[in-house]
C-alpha cells in the first residue's frame, strides 16, 4: 500500500504500476480506493492504462487533517499527488463527491489534466441532497448505533437502482456486500459531507476548459441525473451520457457499460476534444445508456 507525505498529510493510494497512460480515480462520501477495485481498475489495466487511486482527505488515517476537508483541500491533495508521481497531464475521473472534487481541479490546475470523466457529479446540491447530508452528520452527532441490518437496507434504498432492488438474487448480494463491508466512518467522514455544503460551482464551470464526460445514472436518488446534464450543458465541449436501470451506484451496477463509455472518451485524442471544447461544440452520446 503505497503512500506520500503530501500537504501536511499521509496520502494513501492505490498504483497498478506499468507504463501505460495514468488514470487517477477519486472516490465520494465515505468510500475508499478499494472500491475501484473491482470494476474499473480490471477494466482500465486491461486497456492498458496505469490506474492511481488515493484514498481523500477525511478517511483514516487521515480523519482530521491540517487545513480541514473541504473541496479546494482535497483538490490541491490530488494535485500534489499528481505531481509527486509526475503523471501530468493525465486523465482523471471522480465519482460522486470525487466528482466535485475532480472538477476543483480541473477549475485550479487545468494543465494537469488531459480528459476528466465526472460521474454522479453535480455543481450544487439540490434540497434532497442537502437533507442527506444533514441527516449523515445528525446521525454521526448523535452516537446512535445503527444496527447493520437497517444500515444494509438504508444503503439499498439510497444507492441501487429500483430494478436492482426487484430482482432477488442481485439485492440479496447488495445486501450482503452492505452488511459485511462496513463504510468508513469518523470524524473525517462526517466532515465530507459537509464539504459540499452551501457550494454553488456552476458559473464556475462555465469557464472551464478541459475535455470533459459527465455521466448520469437514471434512478440515482441521491444526485439526480440532471445534475451531471447541467455540469454538460455548462461547461463548453462536455459531452454527456445516462445509464438507465441504476441509481447511485450505477458504476458498480452496470460496470461493462460504462467503462465502455468511459474507455471510448479515453480513445479519442484528447488534443481533439480539446479543441472542440475550445470551438463552444457540445458533443453529446446518441440516445441513453452510452449508446
Amino acid at each position: 500500500m503505497p503512500s506520500a507525505p503530501l500537504n501536511g498529510i499521509d496520502v494513501v493510494f492505490d498504483d497498478s504500476g506499468g507504463d501505460g497512460e495514468p488514470v487517477v480515480l477519486v472516490n465520494g462520501t465515505g468510500a475508499t480506493r478499494t472500491t475501484w477495485r473491482a470494476h474499473q481498475t480490471p477494466a482500465l489495466v486491461a486497456a492498458g492504462y496505469r490506474v492511481i487511486a488515493p484514498d481523500n482527505r477525511g478517511i483514516p488515517p487521515n480523519a482530521l487533517p491540517p487545513g480541514g476537508i473541504t473541496l479546494e483541500a482535497m483538490a490541491a491533495d490530488l494535485a500534489a499527488l499528481i505531481e509527486h508521481l509526475a503523471l501530468p497531464p493525465c486523465r482523471v475521473v471522480g465519482f460522486s463527491l470525487g466528482a466535485s472534487v475532480v472538477g476543483e481541479l480541473c477549475l485550479t490546475r487545468p494543465e494537469l489534466v488531459a480528459q476528466a470523466v465526472l460521474m454522479a457529479g453535480r455543481a450544487r446540491v439540490d434540497t434532497f441532497g442537502d437533507a442527506v447530508s444533514r441527516a449523515a452528520a445528525d446521525l454521526y452527532d448523535s452516537g446512535a448505533a445503527v444496527p447493520v441490518t437497517h444500515d444494509a437496507v438504508f444503503r439499498a434504498l439510497c444507492y441501487l437502482s429500483p430494478h436492482t432492488l426487484r430482482d432477488p438474487r442481485a439485492v440479496q448480494d447488495w445486501l450482503d456486500v452492505f452488511s459485511y463491508s462496513e463504510a468508513a466512518t469518523g470524524p473525517g467522514v462526517r466532515a465530507q459531507y459537509d464539504a459540499m455544503r452551501d457550494v454553488d460551482q456552476l458559473p464556475r464551470y462555465a469557464t472551464l476548459d478541459v475535455p470533459l464526460l459527465c455521466i448520469g445514472f437514471a434512478d440515482d436518488v441521491m444526485i439526480p441525473p440532471a445534475a451531471g446534464r447541467e455540469i454538460a450543458d455548462t461547461v463548453p465541449g462536455a459531452r454527456y451520457t445516462e445509464f438507465e436501470r441504476c441509481g447511485h451506484y450505477g458504476h458498480l451496477e452496470r460496470p461493462a457499460e460504462v467503462n465502455a463509455a468511459m474507455l471510448e472518451f479515453f480513445a479519442r485524442r484528447p488534443e481533439a476534444a480539446h479543441a472542440t471544447a475550445g470551438r463552444g461544440g457540445s458533443p453529446r452520446t446518441a440516445g441513453r445508456g452510452g449508446a
